[in-house]
């Protein structure tokens, strides 16, 4: 028998049909006396609550610092990386203690027709998963049209100018123009919105205040992409995207880290997100994702698309300089440039995960033939969508 075993989960209220908008979903977990620690909601296999504890945290300040150090004399001088100058731990995220019974209740949006919920929680010590409870209720609400939401985020210039770019800020501009442009084949023109962030609005108080009032229009009927070009960094197995405040110093001021990526997928309802990062590391994210996404989530998944295009892997620099893009957004916008080898399924459309394997296959023949190996990160969780039609 397990020391500390998971708590049993259960809903308390949930309705079985509803023709309002907005259902109240209340559960419970229960200590088997293993304590209670990080419990999950999921709406449709997306999560939507959650305490925010991701076990990687916990490894900051155990091991020393993995970043890619380079130079201007450097034979990559043009990849997406940086000199540390100091670093400060960023704090840990900490369960509060939840005693033998949690209760816990969630309003969440009903999409038109089934809908299924599901929780689990973990043990005291957040080692140790329940099994997933998941029930369903029907709705009667109209079908809404879906909406596109893209946020594109593009750094050139950063507090410490030593660490400026050449690219990004054209990369975030060309990508945005060209989903844009490609998704009105799918879309209602009035129905595709478009947020461009570059330099100095891209400071993480920016970013992170735009991510909080798109989570306030964008439904969980709509779709919902994250573009970001600029800098990545690697500290203990989390990933960190570095905003426009970045100094020089690691420190939490000027950075988002992989745990808060997860925290805007989160507030952003849309079942179908792609969070694209042209930086260097950015598959340190794989690390969380695919924790909180695991097999055990994949059959509830059938509504829900959640995909990250990461242009590098953990281990790997990402080049700032192809043909006047970041390396891999050049493989994206040929992707998107009404591109029929990137049409997966033949059926006259490139899909998110089409495009993303194409993407990835030529970002890693381009990069060989230049001398630089650089092999994208794509992960693919639960339902694939159309990005546009082919013409």
């Amino acid at each position: 028998a397990l020391k500390s075993p998971p708590p049993t989960v259960e809903f308390t209220a949930l309705p079985q049909q509803t023709d309002s908008p907005k259902v109240r979903i209340c559960y419970q977990a229960t200590s088997a006396v293993g304590g209670i620690g990080e419990v999950r909601l999921f709406h449709n296999g997306k999560l939507v609550q959650s305490d925010g504890y991701y076990r990687e945290v916990a490894k900051i300040g155990a091991e020393p610092a993995r970043l890619v150090s380079l130079d201007s004399g450097s034979i990559y001088a043009n990849m997406r990386s940086v000199n540390i100058k100091a670093r400060t731990d960023v704090s840990p995220i900490s369960g509060k203690p939840k005693g033998d019974v949690f209760e816990d209740c969630r309003e969440i949006d009903a999409i038109a027709g089934e809908n299924e919920v599901s929780v689990s929680a973990f043990n005291g010590g957040n080692t140790v998963q329940s099994y997933m409870k998941t029930a369903a209720f029907s709705s009667r609400i109209k079908a809404e049209e879906p909406h596109l939401y893209i946020l594109s985020v593009g750094i050139n210039q950063y507090k410490d100018s030593s660490v400026n770019l050449r690219y990004a800020v054209k990369d975030a501009a060309d990508l945005e123009g060209k989903i844009r442009a490609q998704s009105a084949t799918l879309y209602q023109p009035q129905n595709i919105h478009v947020v461009l962030l570059t330099d100095a609005q891209a400071s993480k108080a920016g970013i992170t205040g735009k991510i909080q009032s798109l989570s306030t229009a964008v439904q969980p009927q709509d779709s919902f992409i994250l573009f970001v070009a600029g800098h990545g960094v690697l500290l203990q197995n989390q990933y960190y995207m570095l905003t426009h405040d970045f100094n020089g110093r690691m420190d939490e001021a000027g950075m988002i880290s992989s745990n808060e990526i997860v925290e805007m997928s989160k507030k952003i309802k849309a079942l179908s997100q792609l969070f694209i990062f042209d930086t260097c590391h950015a598959g340190g994210v794989d690390t969380i994702i695919s924790g909180l996404y695991d097999a055990r989530m994949s059959v509830l998944a059938r509504k829900m698309g959640l995909h990250i295009f990461a242009s590098a892997n953990d281990q790997q620099a990402a080049m700032d300089g192809y043909q006047g893009n970041g390396l891999f957004t050049y493989t994206l916008l040929d992707g998107l440039n009404n591109n029929r080898q990137a049409d997966k399924y033949k059926d006259g459309k490139v899909s998110i995960v089409g495009l993303g394997e194409y993407s990835q296959r030529m970002t890693s023949q381009i990069s060989r033939q230049i001398g630089h190996e650089q092999t994208p990160l794509i992960i693919n969780f639960g339902k694939d969508s159309p990005l546009y039609q082919l013409r």
